[in-house]
């Protein structure tokens, strides 16, 4: 399970919204990148692709707080590198 929240644009009710939220209905595929740190030592850092994924749950208005189950486990290694302290 992975929660993420939208932009604060975002409604429930806006196309790219209703894309998030009902994902699986209008086959939209949604795919997860993400990044520990936004920037180190002045260097942008990249986005890892997670793998895709499904809303199972939302939550809020003009800031949505999605549940997404995945497809597939994270590898163990990519848990404890975006879970341990540095």
């Amino acid at each position: 399970m992975f929660q993420w929240q939208t932009p604060n644009s975002t409604a429930p009710s806006s196309e790219r919204g209703k894309n998030i939220v009902f994902n699986q209905d209008r086959g939209i595929h949604l795919h997860l990148f993400i990044r520990k740190y936004k920037e180190i030592d002045g260097k942008t850092e990249p986005y890892i692709y997670i793998g895709k994924g499904n809303t199972v749950e939302y939550e809020g208005e003009k800031l949505i707080t999605v549940t997404m189950e995945l497809e597939n486990e994270v590898l163990a290694s990519l848990c404890t590198e975006f879970t341990k302290r540095v």
